[in-house]
């Protein structure tokens, strides 16, 4: 790709973010994230509705979609518990992360899984169990979830760190994808 390519794309995205964006009719907060969830829809169809929020048309409003605490069901599940220590899980670690103060529902001891659980695709090979210990954000781990460290990577901030390097002056393609994959690093590791 080419330097004015790459130019033009970041700040066609600045352009785009200068004004917050209209809302729509339904916000993808957390806790509707949940509640989709409970309702059998996919869970990372409804975390990723979240993430669009979060991280575009809604981060302007960011402790607006963590505020409300979860309904739980009136018949909990393994699942159900499962996914909403994930959400708290969530909310704890993007407020980390983005340093908003984390809404005292989240931090709920009942968000605490008895059993790990272990989102993989081997979940007993010991060797994945290992690597998910070393990796999983601590807001997780608390939780007795292990997961990746790079669940909430997204397209966003991919955008807005290639215009910050383009506006710091560089020209070079190389450097503008390597200052991007290391504030990418710092944040969300290698």
């Amino acid at each position: 790709m080419s330097f004015e390519t790459l130019r033009l794309m970041a700040q066609e995205y600045a352009d785009r973010h200068k004004e917050p964006p209209a809302l729509p009719a339904t916000i993808d907060t957390m806790a509707y994230a949940y509640q989709r969830i409970c309702q059998e829809e996919d869970p990372w169809t409804a975390l990723g509705d979240f993430s669009n929020a979060w991280y575009g048309y809604a981060k302007h409003i960011r402790p607006d979609l963590i505020k409300d605490p979860l309904t739980r069901p009136e018949r909990e599940t393994e699942r159900t518990r499962h996914w909403g220590a994930f959400c708290a899980a969530s909310v704890e670690y993007l407020c980390e992360l983005f340093h908003q103060p984390c809404p005292k529902w989240a931090l709920d001891r009942s968000y605490v899984l008895e059993v790990p659980w272990w989102n993989t695709l081997r979940p007993p090979d010991p060797d994945a169990q290992a690597y998910l210990r070393k990796i999983t954000p601590l807001a997780f781990a608390r939780r007795n979830i292990f997961c990746s460290n790079r669940l909430y990577q997204n397209k966003y901030e991919m955008y807005e760190w290639i215009h910050e390097a383009i506006t710091k002056g560089m020209t070079d393609v190389h450097e503008i994808h390597r200052y991007a994959r290391q504030k990418e690093i710092s944040l969300y590791g290698a």
